[in-house]
């Protein structure tokens, strides 16, 4: 038997072409869901863009070792208030970092009561200082020069940002106590930012007193909405231990800064 050849004059077959997909609708969900993840994604990319921004305006300023352990210290810092919030279930953004000023987050709903609103704000200093701390003991261990100023540096940050006065992470932990501590505290914000102890020194400069130009803002702003009645009434015992923690941890800002300074004969 002969095998089998195909004829080539019989007509041929072929497969038909597939039909061209037929792209689906998407739903309004899957449309706000894909809108979601963008700004997800441009939220993260806004803050490591603000991160390496800072971090290269300040190594260009202070040296480049100096300027990412700044940022990091910083990072620290605000982390404890990104915990904060999420914690007490408030709507807030990613920090944003701003060169010469730290970093801000904004706030899409304002705290409940003043127990919030404390319990916020105590613990970014809670956080930097225990960094603060830290790099004061990886100085101890290494004899590098750099931990002890990010240490002095983290020090003086504290003490500046736990002034008692609002916007500033003070005077949002004691702020049941109203113009009782702003008052004091407006005059401790102007020997902070023009007088240096360690070098018995005045200093003048533009950051600071667009710094101070934006406290005060703040603050009139604050005076002149007021906050109600309510808003402060909160547990005596509570009053007490955000007082007296707040108490601790400037203490302890101050005393660092004084000791840091004096064992190593650094100044900022």
């Amino acid at each position: 038997m002969e095998p089998w050849t195909p004829d080539p004059m019989a007509p041929q077959i072929s497969a038909a072409a597939p039909p061209p997909p037929v792209r689906r609708k998407r739903s309004v969900k899957e449309w706000l869901l894909s809108g979601l993840a963008v700004i997800y994604k441009a939220k993260v990319f806004l803050l490591f863009f603000s991160m390496v921004v800072s971090m290269l305006i300040y190594g260009w300023a202070f040296g480049w070792a100096f300027g990412v352990g700044l940022v990091i210290l910083i990072a620290i810092h605000e982390s404890g208030h990104v915990l904060a919030n999420r914690s007490r279930g408030i709507e807030a953004s990613w920090p944003t970092f701003i060169p010469f000023f730290g970093a801000i987050i904004n706030l899409r709903q304002s705290p409940a009561n003043a127990d919030d609103e404390a319990f916020i704000g105590i613990a970014g200093p809670v956080f930097g200082l225990a960094a603060s701390i830290l790099s004061y003991g990886l100085y101890l261990l290494t004899a590098q020069p750099l931990f002890a100023m990010l240490a002095l540096f983290g020090m003086l940050m504290h003490i500046f940002n736990l002034v008692p006065v609002v916007p500033l992470d003070g005077g949002r932990t004691v702020s049941f106590l109203g113009w009782k501590a702003w008052i004091p505290g407006l005059i401790g914000l102007a020997v902070i930012l023009f007088y240096n102890p360690l070098t018995n020194s005045l200093s003048l400069d533009p950051v600071t007193l667009i710094i101070l130009a934006f406290i005060v803002w703040n603050f009139t702003r604050r005076v002149r909405h007021g906050v109600p009645a309510a808003y402060n009434d909160i547990p005596l015992s509570h009053k007490w231990f955000y007082g007296l923690l707040w108490l601790f941890l400037m203490a302890l800002s101050i005393a660092g800064y004084l000791y840091i300074g004096a064992v190593t004969h650094l100044s900022l």
